[in-house]
């Protein structure tokens, strides 16, 4: 098995041990967004519960402090993209690039010029590339969230990151595409035992965060291996 599947189905084998993993959550919002008939405040649940199982609700997050219903202006707009669910990253060329970097800047925007204070208290807010990229590919699936591991998988990969840039985006999906056998086959398998249709964007998240996620692993037993050395020196 090369590399490639054996990362992701590694990941995703943690969804198939537990049947309420939280990693489920992606799979819950991803399909309910992908419906055809879609009630706007439960779309706000679903991305509010994936985004709290993703990391985005800790206690420094301002998200923590609104309801779930703040969502609800970006939900719609997202809504009015649906189309991007559907890239055909070998054919649509680099229009689609620039309409995922439009869309990445409106939900920045949005949250930047909508959230004035939290808990009673005024104060601009930080919305990251993380949280930004986290909602689409948890509603749309067309980018991935470039979150830390995510960003230390691409560098152990050998891909450049200087910044969430349409370059660099670039560079992905051609890592895609030239990779596509495996991540197609991948995707194929994880239908088969879940029933879930992951898009390509999701796939290449996974493999990246599986990455990052080893190598920190790796470099943290080392870091103790060493600890451990000096001390009974």
């Amino acid at each position: 098995m090369d590399d490639i599947r054996n990362k992701i189905l590694t990941f995703h084998t943690q969804l198939e041990s537990d049947e309420n993993h939280r990693y489920k959550s992606w799979e819950h919002c991803y399909n309910y967004f992908t419906g055809n008939e879609i009630d706007v405040d439960i779309a706000c649940l679903h991305m509010s519960f994936y985004l709290a199982s993703w990391g985005m609700y800790r206690g420094s997050s301002f998200l923590l402090w609104k309801d779930y219903l703040i969502h609800k202006e970006a939900v719609e707009h997202i809504l009015q993209n649906k189309h991007l669910q559907k890239i055909n990253y070998q054919a649509s060329g680099k229009a689609y690039i620039e309409e995922i970097f439009i869309l990445i800047d409106w939900i920045k925007s949005w949250y930047r010029n909508n959230i004035k204070s939290i808990n009673g208290v005024a104060r601009k807010i930080n919305v990251t590339d993380t949280l930004a990229t986290k909602i689409i590919l948890g509603t749309l699936g067309c980018v991935p969230a470039y979150d830390r591991y995510f960003i230390d998988g691409l560098r152990a990969k050998g891909l450049s990151y200087s910044g969430l840039k349409p370059n660099n985006f670039l560079a992905v999906v051609k890592f895609y595409l030239e990779n596509k056998q495996s991540f197609d086959y991948v995707n194929a398998k994880i239908l088969e035992n879940s029933g879930v249709n992951y898009p390509p964007m999701k796939l290449v998240d996974m493999y990246f965060w599986e990455l990052g996620f080893e190598a920190d692993k790796k470099s943290s037993s080392q870091a103790n291996s060493a600890g451990a050395k000096k001390r009974r020196g």
